[in-house]
């Protein structure tokens, strides 16, 4: 784990994704956040101290599928979001936290049950496909 060190981007983006409201954001979305807010940063910095973040272990990187580009959240110890499941929408491609109680209702059953013989799900890497709440408004 590499040592961290403050810097004003690497604070910006910590506050992209504090705001962010535990929604997943792409280092595309992180990069237009921060200049609609009259940041001066280049794209490349924004990969570059994304990595140091997941590096520290202060952001989680996810990569979802080979279409869509990786996502980063801000883990909980570090005041994010408590997300243990994630749902991507299948119209818009949006990545969303599911609720860390509903999973937990799931793997309690499939344990009691003996469903899947055993099969212990890694939840931080689960993920379900759906329709997200704007996209279904739309309809």
């Amino acid at each position: 784990m590499r040592t961290s060190y403050k810097t004003k981007h690497r604070d910006q983006i910590l506050s992209v994704l504090h705001e962010s409201g535990g929604e997943h954001m792409t280092a595309g979305q992180i990069h237009d956040r921060l200049r609609e807010q009259g940041v001066s940063i280049g794209a490349a910095t924004v990969y570059r101290q994304l990595d140091r973040l997941v590096e520290e272990g202060a952001v989680s990187k996810y990569v979802v599928d080979s279409v869509t580009g990786a996502c980063y959240e801000i883990k909980e110890e570090h005041g994010g979001g408590s997300a243990y499941v994630h749902g991507k929408c299948e119209k818009c491609g949006k990545v969303v936290h599911l609720g860390r109680k509903s999973m937990e209702a799931v793997m309690r059953t499939l344990a009691e049950t003996g469903a899947g013989d055993g099969f212990e799900l890694d939840c931080s890497r689960t993920l379900f496909y759906g329709i997200c709440r704007e996209c279904r408004r739309q309809q």
